[in-house]
């Protein structure tokens, strides 16, 4: 129970007033400070009310915890004296008064209750010297009581009210971000921002008032709750509340910027759903939106938008960004945001934009982030569309460096155009299914009459096809592995056609060149046209690390071709040139190399 606090004004000081110079004026100013103390004393509310004016009743004692309230504030006990009276008009004065054996100096200010002789008190000053400060300040006990209400009230609405209850005692900017959320995300941001910090438990503020600013610090298990006021046609409103813990979990840097992100996410969720790309663009940074939303098919990702709106979020908020963390069954939704700035504000009230949405599934092993499954989506397009028309620098672009080395630094646009891959078909591929194993991503496609496979990985900071799997019986399925044994034959093949025996030698194996190619400088007759035979429909590849076996044709009309790994691709090491079954419809390139050499010498 409060203890009780003695009158400011005894009855002895009044007759001391009275018979003084004062008069009666001042033994009325005198009573109406004494009743005013005797029932403040007593924890008479209704009489107290009495006692003061419409102004101090509607903003010190609304309440019926205002008694206790004021208690909070210290109020000098002991025996008053009037020390000064300023008549400041005919309605209003300001009293003086020393109190107890310091003579502790308060300020009342006293207004006529209309239409009669009666003065109530309107508000109490009291003067507050801290250390460090050259001058004391003088705190109203109407606004600081104003004030502390408030925050109980805040309390009390953030506790146990309705949304109506919790927005009623914000400002509009802090009222119409938490007017967005969603219920669910609503009770758990207020819940856990206010906790067990009830109005009706221990209340032991702290209060720091500048001008139409305040702060409020109200103690609580493990930490401080932190409640920032504005001051609004004289109402005092929050307008952002924070928690200071030890407990990383409990720490709120800022309610507001809790209620950013959520609203942000809420916003990003709906456009999402409905497919509406110009909000899209306001709610995504701008990387993000241009690489991958607006090229992106949304249906075939499809993002639970109703439970993740009902679902609880867990938050972790980093200097520059924030990731939403949302569990759903057995799977659960990171949804990163960027603060473009520090103090979380920009210009058209978006301050925070989705830069990433992230899926683990069974038990993290799965990831799957959007950016990755629409960049994805699109480069698939780009190989595809960049292969059939030949394009190889977009080829270039939308491979790996692995890719590129391997199989497109190898030929020119010509040569690219004259590779037997007919499982390519000139239709754009369409996308049956995703999935994400760990840094590979695996987009199945009907592409044309086929199925292929592409397999994407990151490279140089974005995803790029790392290979394509093919349709393909007796040989490897890899588009990689084939054009590493196609690619020098077909070369070969060119070159022969082109009497350029300087490719020639560049696709051959050492052994081969220095066994044929150098020492004939020339193109040997073998009584075979070698092109027709190197441009035969393929009928199976063989592949190690170090070595190819390239069947082209069949056994009766074609060549096999034995390939060596040179020092980063395969190059030619010998040719079997096959017109028919028999071995005199045959011959092999070393072997009629060397006889055309000592052919030469003999001559």
């Amino acid at each position: 129970m409060m203890p009780r606090l003695h009158p400011f004004l005894t009855i002895a000081a009044v007759l001391a007033i009275a018979g003084s110079s004062l008069g009666c004026a001042n033994l009325l100013t005198a009573r109406s400070i004494q009743t005013f103390a005797d029932s403040l004393a007593e924890k008479d509310l209704e009489n107290l009310k009495l006692k003061t004016s419409s102004e101090f009743d509607q903003k010190a004692l609304r309440t019926a915890d205002a008694l206790d309230d004021i208690k909070i504030l210290n109020l000098p006990t002991g025996k008053v004296s009037v020390a000064s009276v300023e008549e400041i008009s005919e309605t209003e004065k300001h009293v003086t008064v020393e109190v107890g054996e310091r003579k502790k100096e308060v300020l009342y200010k006293l207004v006529r209750e209309p239409g009669s002789r009666k003065w109530l008190v309107d508000d109490i000053y009291l003067q507050q010297k801290k250390p460090g400060m050259d001058e004391p300040i003088t705190k109203s006990v109407t606004e600081t009581m104003d004030l502390l209400l408030t925050v109980r009230e805040f309390l009390d609405s953030w506790q146990t009210g309705g949304r109506d209850d919790v927005l009623a005692v914000t400002t509009s900017e802090f009222h119409g971000l938490l007017a967005d959320l969603s219920p669910t995300h609503l009770l758990q941001l207020t819940t856990h921002v206010v906790g067990k910090s009830s109005a009706r438990g221990s209340f032991r503020p702290e209060a720091r008032m500048e001008d139409d600013r305040a702060v409020v610090l109200l103690p609580r298990k493990g930490g401080t709750l932190i409640v920032e006021l504005t001051l609004n046609d004289s109402d005092w409103l929050v307008s952002d509340v924070a928690i200071e813990s030890h407990d990383d979990d409990q720490q709120v840097r800022s309610a507001k910027r809790v209620a950013r992100i959520l609203k942000t996410t809420s916003e990003f969720l709906a456009s999402y759903e409905a497919n509406d790309q110009q909000q899209l663009q306001s709610w995504c940074t701008v990387d993000f939106y241009r690489n991958s939303v607006s090229v992106a098919d949304l249906s075939s990702a499809p993002l639970p938008t109703g439970r993740l709106l009902t679902s609880p979020y867990k938050l972790r908020v980093h200097e520059e960004n924030a990731d939403l963390v949302i569990d759903i069954d057995d799977a659960t939704y990171m949804i990163t945001l960027a603060e473009p700035t520090s103090d979380g504000t920009k210009a058209g009230g978006k301050p925070y934009q989705v830069s990433e949405v992230t899926l683990y599934e069974a038990d993290g092993k799965q990831v799957k982030r959007l950016s990755a499954v629409f960049t994805t989506q699109a480069m698939v397009q780009i190989f595809a569309q960049a292969y059939v028309t030949g394009d190889l620098d977009r080829l270039k672009q939308a491979s790996t460096s692995d890719f590129t080395q391997l199989a497109w630094d190898q030929l020119d646009a010509e040569l690219l155009a004259s590779l037997p891959l007919n499982e390519f078909e000139n239709v754009p591929p369409n996308i049956v299914a995703t999935q994400f194993r760990g840094p590979l991503t695996e987009v199945t496609v009907t592409q044309g009459t086929r199925a292929l496979t592409y397999i994407l990985r990151e490279s140089r900071g974005r995803m790029a096809v790392d290979d394509v799997l093919l349709p393909v019986s007796q040989r490897p399925t890899s588009m990689k592995q084939n054009l590493q044994a196609i690619i020098p034959v077909y070369a070969m093949a060119r070159a022969i056609h082109a009497n350029d025996l300087v490719t020639v030698r560049r696709s051959s194996s050492s052994d081969l060149d220095r066994l044929v190619w150098q020492p004939l400088g020339e193109i040997p007759n073998i009584g075979f046209n070698l092109v027709d035979h190197l441009t035969t429909p393929i009928t199976s590849i063989a592949l190690t690390e170090d070595r190819a076996e390239l069947v082209l044709g069949d056994d009766n009309w074609g060549a096999r071709c034995t390939l060596l790994r040179g020092e980063d691709h395969f190059v030619v090491d010998d040719v079997r040139v096959i017109a028919g079954p028999s071995e005199s419809q045959q011959a092999d390139l070393k072997t009629a190399g060397r006889l055309n050499v000592a052919q030469n010498l003999a001559e």
